[in-house]
């Protein structure tokens, strides 16, 4: 099922080159500026870094190099203990200090989280395998070709593809124009020239009009991996959108998120933004079928898991939505059963807080929401130290007047779907926000 009779020579190029620019910024002149950042902030009697509350660029430098970072005012002067960053107003924000780390409950710095992701809310398809047993197929899944089971431990459920080339298909009927799509998955056991995973759309004929692939392989100096997106009909034309070689271990696991939005295609692994182009002409409403296809070959032994799926539609940002009165997010994620915010979420707290800082009038009372697994009690505190968690991380990381701020905890007696499957789970947990 090898789509395109020129891409070992196209793989080939790629591990050769390296991956493109990203930005028009070289890496280089990207080095630099982070190097006199750190410099320029540096104290000369400690390893701390003295960073202006404003000047994110020094603040993201010094956080990213592991040193601890000392807000101060323009004139140099450290700002007192309990006051949070960027509180003048900044839309900058600001980062996180010892201090300010505790006030947010130990939350991660999300000031410094560089990723710009920002998940579609409204879910098409989702699956954690939460329904799934052992010496079952996956329920939501189409499966040809070969093997799935299901392997468990360490609190991980993984739906794992064992051998050779496999089809699978997720139950969904269509996709909007505007969609992202989040993948969460492990490579193993990868040998000589590997192989692939990748995600096809293919309209009713069966031909490609998009896909989004990742090659991987353990030989030598080639090892690695690399990702490509494809548009275009094999029978008139084949566009390559964009290539990408990520400095990755593949041994790890692997978070993949990719999202088309009013023609702009950006590729994400791991957080980090590898594609980014527009202009790209994809008709979603020619797409009929939705295939993941994992096509190892190449390498008998390597074993390709998936842990998460999530299809979702793009929706306008968040200053947009909440003048209807209330804006409801999937994109906060918090470790399980806990109120410890992922790092994953900094874009949407972000787009949040921007949202707070260019509307001084604007308050919110902060809604936490779970599934009903469990106990309803316990639920219910989770939710609120959600709620308390994501006020907690706009008022110190962010600045946000916590007097504009008021939380709620509502449990599992708001579901605004099923709790009988993993997507219903999903989508009743969340975060709402509402205009007061």
């Amino acid at each position: 099922m090898r789509l395109y009779s020129a891409l070992p020579s196209l793989l080939a190029a790629v591990f050769v080159l390296g991956m493109p620019a990203a930005h028009s910024q070289s890496w280089l002149d990207v080095a630099k500026e982070a190097t006199q950042a750190i410099d320029k902030g540096l104290d000369s009697t400690d390893d701390r870094v003295k960073c202006v509350a404003t000047d994110q660029a020094c603040i993201d430098a010094a956080t990213q190099s592991g040193k601890e970072v000392v807000l101060t005012n323009k004139k140099g002067k450290p700002l007192p203990p309990g006051q949070p960053a960027g509180s003048g107003g900044s839309a900058a924000g600001g980062a996180t200090t010892s201090t300010a780390a505790g006030q947010s409950g130990g939350q991660p710095n999300l000031t410094a989280v560089k990723s710009d992701f920002v998940p579609g809310e409204k879910t098409i398809f989702y699956d954690d395998f939460t329904d799934m047993a052992g010496d079952e197929p996956p329920p939501h899944w189409k499966v040809r070709g070969g093997m799935t089971e299901l392997r468990t431990g360490g609190g991980v459920r993984q739906l794992t593809l064992t051998n050779g080339e496999i089809v699978l298909s997720p139950n969904l009927k269509g996709l909007p124009q505007n969609f992202t799509l989040e993948t969460d998955l492990t490579l193993a056991n990868l040998s000589g020239n590997g192989g692939y995973v990748s995600w096809l759309f293919k309209d009713k004929a069966g031909y490609h009009l998009l896909e989004v692939r990742l090659f991987a392989q353990d030989s030598g100096d080639s090892s690695g991996v690399a990702t490509d997106v494809y548009i275009g009909d094999p029978r008139e034309n084949i566009e390559t959108v964009g290539s990408a070689k990520p400095a990755l271990d593949w041994r790890k696991p692997i978070q993949q998120a990719f999202s088309l939005q009013n023609g702009r295609v950006r590729l994400y692994m791991n957080g980090t933004r590898l594609i980014d182009v527009n202009q790209v002409s994809v008709d979603m409403s020619q797409v009929a079928t939705v295939e993941f296809v994992q096509d190892m070959n190449n390498s008998p032994e390597a074993v390709v898991g998936l842990r998460r799926v999530r299809f979702a539609e793009s929706t306008p940002d968040f200053s947009k939505v909440i003048s209807s009165g209330r804006y409801v997010t999937h994109g906060i994620l918090f470790d399980t059963d806990s109120d410890r915010i992922k790092p994953d979420s900094a874009a949407v707290i972000k787009m949040i807080a921007n949202g707070l800082q260019s509307n001084p009038s604007l308050n919110l009372l902060i809604e936490g929401h779970t599934d009903s697994s469990g106990d309803a009690a316990h639920n219910l505190d989770l939710s609120k130290r959600r709620a308390e968690a994501v006020k907690a991380v706009l008022v110190a990381q962010f600045g946000i007047d916590a007097a504009r701020l008021t939380t709620s905890g509502l449990g599992a007696s708001k579901p605004i779907a099923s709790n009988d499957s993993p997507q219903g789970r999903a989508d009743n947990r969340r975060v709402e926000l509402v205009k007061q």
